[in-house]
């Protein structure tokens, strides 16, 4: 799978990094990995700065349509995305159809996200 997922139950986070052609269904793998650990709502750290292609607007669209379809009792923790120039449009497309329901924002250095991430008291 070109996602890889960390998880740290102590510290309620999840690192997922994404590398190369990642799919609409590679998405909802990691989702389903993430509720099948119990980790919904953990704060998370997503690094795209090395995904290639696969991922198109639509594919976004669709995968935030699934996920605003899930049941209101799934817990959504906030999200940082750690874009480059490549992948920047596309994470911020992102942020803007996933920030309905949980903080999400987009940053250039994974230590800018985590930082922003400490700093919100939302995760129980």
């Amino acid at each position: 799978m070109p996602i890889t997922l960390q998880i740290s139950h102590p510290d309620r986070m999840i690192v997922g990094i994404l590398r190369g052609v990642v799919t609409g269904e590679d998405l909802d793998k990691f989702t389903a990995e993430i509720v099948a650990a119990g980790a919904g709502r953990y704060r998370k750290i997503i690094d795209v700065i090395g995904l290639a292609s696969g991922l198109a607007p639509d594919d976004l669209a669709a995968y935030s349509a699934r996920m605003h379809a899930a049941p209101p009792t799934l817990e959504r923790g906030p999200i940082a995305l750690v874009a480059n120039q490549e992948t920047g449009a596309l994470s911020q497309l992102f942020a803007q159809l996933m920030g309905d329901d949980r903080p999400v924002r987009v940053f250039r250095s994974i230590h800018a996200a985590r930082e922003w991430l400490q700093s919100n008291t939302s995760v129980p």
